[in-house]
């Protein structure tokens, strides 16, 4: 994974985006069998992939944004 600038401001954001996302994974990757599941338990587990899916596209223009600004940045000598 390229380093990200912790100094950026947009860095806890995206930290906090990123520890959505990994928390909504674990919650849905854990060991199911789907043939077992009740019915709502999968209501459960499509709105906590959605949840999952909505913070890996802001995690991406987050990531995308501050390696964008990095590049603009001179190099600090």
């Amino acid at each position: 994974m390229p380093h990200r600038d912790d100094e950026h401001p947009l860095s806890p954001v995206l930290t906090h985006t990123e520890s959505q996302l990994q928390s909504a994974l674990d919650e849905v990757c854990e060991d199911v069998a789907i043939e077992h599941t009740a019915t709502d338990d999968l209501i459960r587990i499509e709105e906590t992939l959605v949840a999952a899916s909505d913070a890996a596209k802001r995690a991406i223009s987050l990531r995308q944004r501050i390696d964008t600004d990095n590049q603009e940045l001179p190099p600090v000598s």
